[in-house]
């Protein structure tokens, strides 16, 4: 099974997020969105939505650092 991080980043010129998705052991993006997110949290949710409807038969989970 393939294991994706998925990162937000946000875009100075605008004030908006954007999505970075990486491979497991890779340090360059494999995907990376346009900034269109008003917030990291909206931003995760949609990400996390592509992925489910993507995939779903997946188990999608997520590691959220305390």
């Amino acid at each position: 099974m393939a294991k994706f991080r998925v990162e937000t980043v946000l875009d100075k010129n605008t004030g908006l997020y954007f999505v970075e998705v990486y491979q497991e052991g890779q340090d360059e993006p494999l995907v990376v969105g346009n900034p269109i997110y008003f917030s990291h949290e909206h931003a995760m949710a949609d990400s996390i939505e592509i992925f489910k409807q993507s995939m779903p038969n997946q188990p999608i989970t997520a590691w959220r650092e305390q």
